[in-house]
């Protein structure tokens, strides 16, 4: 057990690279905040399976990366358990699927706002967490 008695924020835990990372780190012993948009009835028996299995945490924590505040409040979360964060996972994105010349400028800056810019803004918020216990990992994660 890799992460045994560590304590990991996971973003996009919903599905796909984020809910396989939430897996793995849960079979290696990690305790997991995971962090998604909304609450999915398939995501709660996934977690309760996780914490049945492998004996960790996991409690979930859902908002908008478009929305600043509900990201701050997430991170109040967190900080309110007074448990250190050891390691910090943004997996969480999305595309557009179209050709580029086709994309508007919008639609641009929706998906930089979700992949950069809110993620800069929840790692920001979580270093300064690791910067009291003077030790973490961030890690970001991205596909096409």
């Amino acid at each position: 057990m890799l992460l045994k008695g560590k304590n990991a924020v996971i973003t996009g835990c919903l599905k796909s690279i984020g809910r396989a990372t939430m897996e793995l780190f849960a079979k290696n012993g990690a305790n997991i905040w995971a962090c998604c948009q909304y609450q999915d009835i398939h995501f709660d028996d996934c977690i309760d399976n996780l914490k049945r299995m492998y004996d960790v945490r996991i409690r979930p924590l859902f908002f908008d990366l478009m929305e600043y505040e509900q990201i701050k409040a997430g991170v109040k979360t967190i900080m309110s358990t007074k448990e250190p964060v050891d390691v910090l996972v943004n997996v969480a994105g999305m595309t557009q699927d179209a050709l580029f010349h086709m994309i508007s400028m919008e639609q641009m800056k929706h998906v930089f706002e979700v992949n950069f810019f809110s993620q800069r803004l929840l790692t920001q918020y979580i270093t300064r967490l690791m910067l009291r216990h003077k030790s973490g990992s961030v890690i970001n994660i991205s596909s096409i």
